[in-house]
């Protein structure tokens, strides 16, 4: 880099163009050190994500400060009755007294539970990190007294920059709950998303025709008896990087062999997305079916859009960089991307962008310096997602959230209908509406 693009990079935005090989000048900034987050960053924290498991129940063991996040964001979703707070004092962290505390509480807590669980996981916060407590021997209690299993969840921000963040540590933990099958069957694990496919995706048909299926996905399941189900899946598909910390621990634990094919938006990723997962199956895959009706769906998102400028961020796609060249190529004006991670995945797309568009924008939404920089004047006309939203001030934000429900070619259908219909509002939603309508908490 050049001086003044090392001070683009300083500011937490430069040109693809001049990013060159050495990404790190933007997207490691932040990540070891304090950093900037913006009101619209929130969604899928370790309580919300867990508790996707039905008839589980989530004991919070932290400090007081800790646990504000969580118990607010537990009423704002609907799920108060499921999580509880253990809230421990400062001579408890210093005297080392706060297992003692665990061990008095859950019985209590178990008496009192009506319904009563399925399952527990005592989530833990990062003080427990720099602790270093053995919960080995208390879990086997607890599952020997009560009958049920037993889970330690962590809460550690200070994991962010590890290989087993706190998104990728409580899935795995979630799914170990799976007790292994009698027998496998057609069926494919969903995991790493927060959602299940649409159903009008066109992978559902695609298994169908080679007579595999369903798709199954934790958030489909309504008992715990269900969500056991997804222990006899042929074949676990990854498709966010939250997710493969558990594929791999069901590969070793219950021998399910798993594919990460994360979501993609061009066609040539999303062909490649098909052909290892087709690979990974042993079976041929057409996916015809889906194509016309993306076409489709750019050409009513031209309609509304027209020449105006986008911005697309990380918290609407693990894919940000491959929706933006998917969009250029369909003749968009893509001119920011908001993210603050360059996974394996995506550098393919930020490859074909560098060379294809290097006048693309790439901002950092975690830079100390965004702190104060949001524009007085927009800096793009539409955001696809809430963080680009905010931090361009564009007017129109599309309310795409952490790829919820996104897949293939009708994954790319979706975001683009979303992109027209935003585009076409005669009074669009304010930002600030569509976060609380989503539940965000910072």
């Amino acid at each position: 880099m050049s001086g003044a693009e090392r001070l683009g990079a300083a500011h937490g935005r430069v040109r693809i163009g001049d990013i060159g090989p050495d990404a790190g000048q933007l997207f490691d900034e932040g990540a070891g050190c304090l950093h900037y987050c913006a009101p619209t960053h929130g969604g899928w924290g370790v309580l919300r994500t867990a508790l996707l498991v039905p008839e589980l129940y989530v004991l919070f063991v932290c400090p007081a400060a800790c646990g504000r996040h969580g118990a607010i964001a537990a009423f704002e979703q609907g799920l108060k009755h499921r999580v509880g707070y253990l809230c421990i004092e400062d001579e408890e962290i210093v005297l080392g007294s706060y297992e003692d505390e665990i061990r008095r509480t859950v019985p209590l807590l178990m008496e009192r539970l009506a319904p009563r669980p399925k399952a527990v996981m005592i989530v833990v916060s990062c003080i427990d990190d720099l602790l270093g407590t053995d919960y080995a021997p208390m879990v086997a209690d607890f599952e020997a007294e009560h009958g049920i299993p037993f889970r330690i969840g962590r809460m550690n921000p200070i994991t962010m920059g590890s290989g087993l963040p706190p998104q990728r540590r409580v899935q795995r933990d979630m799914y170990d709950l799976l007790a292994p099958a009698p027998a496998r069957d057609g069926s494919i694990g969903l995991i790493g998303p927060f959602r299940p496919l649409a159903p009008e995706s066109e992978l559902h048909g695609m298994l169908a025709r080679a007579g595999l299926g369903p798709i199954r996905h934790v958030a489909d399941c309504a008992t715990f008896a269900d969500f056991q189900a997804m222990a006899a899946a042929r074949l676990n598909l990854v498709t966010r990087p939250e997710g493969l910390a558990a594929a791999e621990h069901l590969e070793k634990t219950l021998g399910t062999p798993f594919v990460v094919a994360p979501v993609a938006f061009s066609a040539e990723t999303i062909a490649a997305r098909w052909d290892a997962i087709a690979a990974a199956l042993g079976v041929p895959l057409d996916a015809a079916p889906g194509r016309d009706a993306a076409d489709r769906a750019a050409a009513r998102a031209h309609a509304a859009v027209g020449a105006r400028t986008l911005a697309i961020d990380g918290t609407a796609t693990c894919s940000p960089f491959d929706l933006a060249r998917a969009l250029i190529e369909r003749g968009f004006a893509v001119v920011e991307v908001v993210a603050h991670q360059l996974p394996a995945h995506e550098r393919p797309a930020f490859a074909w962008l560098a060379a294809h568009a290097p006048d693309l924008v790439v901002s950092s939404p975690i830079h100390p310096a965004r702190s104060w920089s949001r524009p007085d004047r927009p800096t793009a006309d539409i955001a696809i997602g809430f963080s680009a939203g905010y931090l361009t001030a564009a007017p129109v934000t599309v309310p795409i959230s952490f790829d919820e429900g996104l897949y293939g070619c009708h994954g790319l259908a979706t975001v683009l209908d979303a992109l027209a219909a935003s585009a076409s509002a005669a009074r669009p939603d304010t930002l600030e509406d569509m976060v609380r309508a989503y539940g965000l908490v910072v």
